[in-house]
């Protein structure tokens, strides 16, 4: 669930593992799925059809405890759960519930709705579900990795390139950065000068 940065490796790596991948991802481009050998299908689709759900989305009001009664209720029964995306996204307590009746076999959690959790957590303490300390992103690699991501993004910002990350993409152009900062920069490089 969500075929970002994250998800698509997640599910390029699962390919190689041997598994039919399937993602949900409204902004998700088709041919970046398909180009991986991934299909792309609705919500109510892939939380049918999964034995595995990963999820990397974002917490926006549209996915605030998308994963709830509701949705459970669609999965199959032994379905395990991943999240290493935000805790809002899953109503705990509904997770408690479908863990309980078995519909959710096992569940493994980086994030949490309130973080930390609290230590007499049903969730922490439940038999199978795995926790950890919401430290995905805390290894050498990942934390170099974040380093040479700015670094490229400085780099292609100098050169007049709209950041690939930047959130408000498809709205500002780089053209616009530069001629508004240029104001500002000449402006200063004057002040400076005084």
């Amino acid at each position: 669930m969500g075929f970002g940065k994250v998800g698509s490796e997640v599910a390029r790596r699962a390919k190689g593992l041997g598994m039919h991948v399937i993602a949900h991802d409204p902004y998700a481009p088709a041919d970046r799925a398909r180009a991986i050998g991934v299909e792309l299908v609705s919500f109510d689709e892939a939380i049918a059809r999964a034995d595995f759900i990963s999820l990397h989305m974002p917490l926006i009001p549209t996915t605030s405890k998308i994963f709830n009664d509701e949705s459970f209720a669609k999965m199959k029964t032994g379905v395990r759960i991943i999240n290493v995306a935000r805790g809002g996204v899953i109503d705990e307590d509904a997770l408690v519930r479908a863990l309980d009746s078995g519909k959710v076999a096992q569940a493994a959690l980086d994030v949490f709705t309130v973080e930390p959790p609290p230590k007499d957590s049903k969730l922490v303490l439940h038999e199978n579900v795995t926790v950890t300390p919401h430290l995905g992103a805390s290894t050498v690699e990942a934390q170099e990795g974040v380093a040479i991501e700015i670094a490229e993004a400085v780099v292609g910002a100098l050169k007049g390139e709209l950041a690939a990350t930047a959130v408000n993409a498809p709205m500002v152009p780089a053209e616009w950065h530069l001629r508004t900062m240029h104001d500002f920069i000449t402006n200063e490089n004057n002040l400076q000068n005084r």
